[in-house]
């Protein structure tokens, strides 16, 4: 098969796109915009109007999926649960020679999805920002960033690694699909447990919290900013959170048992 990827990027700017224009994809392309021209792509169209108020002076350019899928670097943004209706639906379309990098919560099923769906001549990669607008409001330096290289030439992982590290100044963090996954379980699933039925108890009406309640607050107004989509799909596509939360439960119930 011939290879249609020669035209490299050495001799031209690197092109970005962003598939999935909801809070953090236009949070994390705006942050990308800062070194390399971004383009938007996103089923709803009303998202188009918040490009320039979230990407603030430098410009951003929201274009159809078709132009979006012909950039050397494509980030996917959308819910887990629509990622494989996606590829299926456009993996043909994609550029010879770009690179698929995901940006979901869960590493096993999208590296098999990638796997699957996306032809040989399409290369991928999985990452996973370890912070997102509320975490990462004052900038993000400092924070994690995991990069799981899937089927990826050397040169175009290096370029993602001298992107997030030298010029983002993020933390790079090489964990294999299933470490991610299961670290996850406690990060994010059981995170999202805790928070959003601290939600439910309404903790945030009470007049007097001290300080260790306080902290409990902060983590409920925080996961009840993501959608209850996302804190769902990270369940049902993570093998190991249906683990953690019977773990977490049969300890709670055994401490509270032993009460008198």
């Amino acid at each position: 098969m011939k290879d249609r990827t020669s035209n490299v990027q050495s001799k031209k700017q690197v092109e970005i796109s962003i598939i999935g224009s909801g809070r953090f994809g236009l949070f994390w392309g705006a942050h990308l915009n800062a070194h390399h021209p971004v383009c938007f792509f996103d089923l709803d169209e009303t998202k188009r109007n918040r490009i320039n108020d979230i990407t603030g002076n430098f410009k951003a350019s929201w274009e159809s999926l078709e132009v979006c899928l012909r950039k050397d670097y494509i980030f996917i943004t959308i819910p887990i649960g629509r990622m494989t209706d996606f590829l299926k639906k456009n993996a043909s379309k994609i550029k010879a020679g770009s690179v698929i990098i995901d940006c979901a919560s869960v590493k096993e099923p999208v590296i098999n999805w990638f796997a699957q769906y996306l032809p040989e001549d399409i290369y991928y990669a999985a990452s996973h920002p370890l912070f997102g607008p509320d975490s990462a409001r004052g900038g993000l330096e400092g924070h994690i960033i995991t990069l799981i290289p899937g089927r990826i030439p050397y040169i175009h992982y290096q370029m993602l690694v001298h992107l997030f590290t030298d010029m983002m100044n993020l933390t790079v963090l090489n964990l294999t699909p299933q470490e991610h996954d299961k670290l996850m379980a406690y990060n994010l699933s059981l995170v999202h447990h805790l928070g959003r039925t601290f939600h439910k108890m309404q903790i945030f009406k009470l007049p007097l919290m001290m300080s260790g309640l306080k902290n409990l607050n902060q983590i409920s107004q925080i996961v009840m900013n993501d959608s209850q989509e996302l804190f769902e799909d990270f369940y049902r596509y993570n093998a190991y959170s249906e683990e953690i939360r019977v773990k977490f439960l049969d300890h709670f119930h055994e401490i509270t048992a032993n009460l008198k």
